[in-house]
């Protein structure tokens, strides 16, 4: 795999097969088609906490695994200048992770557009994620707009509640737990909903119920998080 400077490294568990589709299908079948392809350009918005970066990493995971090259650029690192953007042309794919953190800013948005259009010209595949469709981010370079909004975009849709507990259920059975939906409803009840506190709160609850060798009841959620 690509070693990327400033030491990025990818998620092993992000990976395709455990990414809980729910109303993404479709969206997930097309990144995984792009194995196939060559020259595709993909935006994908949606709110945070939706997975964008598990699909992203994913899907640099998938690239890898054919020995294909594939460039995880997280925006959000601050530790990144636009140079960074430099001569990723030569890349199979290029996943880029938090547009939003650099517009506005541009050397930024020149570095995008200029990257946009080698990978254009060199048939190679880009795709963005965001946490808005380009027609609502606050970009200054009209010529990089119209770049953006050319691309075949996707919105990430995010989890209802039921969807969470199936989810919960789903992440629970895979590490040996059996948590009723009752429990489960009462956590996402009385707890944050966040798909990352969910699942920082299975944690505990697989750590505490070996270590004190009790089943999930309410009863112990409680005991474990009040």
């Amino acid at each position: 795999m690509l070693q990327l400077p400033l030491n990025v490294q990818l998620d092993d568990s992000a990976q395709f097969d455990n990414f809980f589709k729910a109303d993404n299908l479709q969206l997930v079948s097309r990144l995984e088609q792009l194995l196939a392809d060559s020259g595709d350009f993909i935006y994908i918005w949606g709110s945070p906490q939706t997975g964008k970066t598990h699909l992203a990493q994913a899907l640099c995971h998938a690239f890898n695994s054919r020995h294909l090259s594939a460039a995880y650029l997280p925006l959000d690192n601050p530790e990144f200048t636009a140079e960074i953007l430099d001569g990723m042309s030569f890349m199979d794919l290029v996943c880029i992770d938090n547009l939003e953190k650099v517009l506005s800013i541009p050397e930024w948005e020149i570095a995008l557009f200029d990257l946009y259009n080698r990978l254009k010209q060199d048939n190679k595949l880009l795709v963005i994620f965001s946490h808005a469709s380009p027609s609502n981010l606050p970009i200054q370079l009209a010529d990089l707009q119209s770049r953006l909004t050319a691309m075949e975009i996707y919105r990430l849709e995010g989890l209802n509640d039921s969807q969470k507990i199936e989810l919960f259920k789903t992440r629970a059975s895979n590490r040996g737990l059996d948590i009723s939906d009752e429990v489960i409803q009462f956590i996402l009840s009385r707890y944050s909903r966040k798909l990352n506190d969910l699942m920082a709160i299975l944690d505990k609850l697989d750590t505490s119920s070996i270590a004190l060798k009790r089943k999930v009841t309410i009863p112990l959620v409680k005991e474990i998080l009040d």
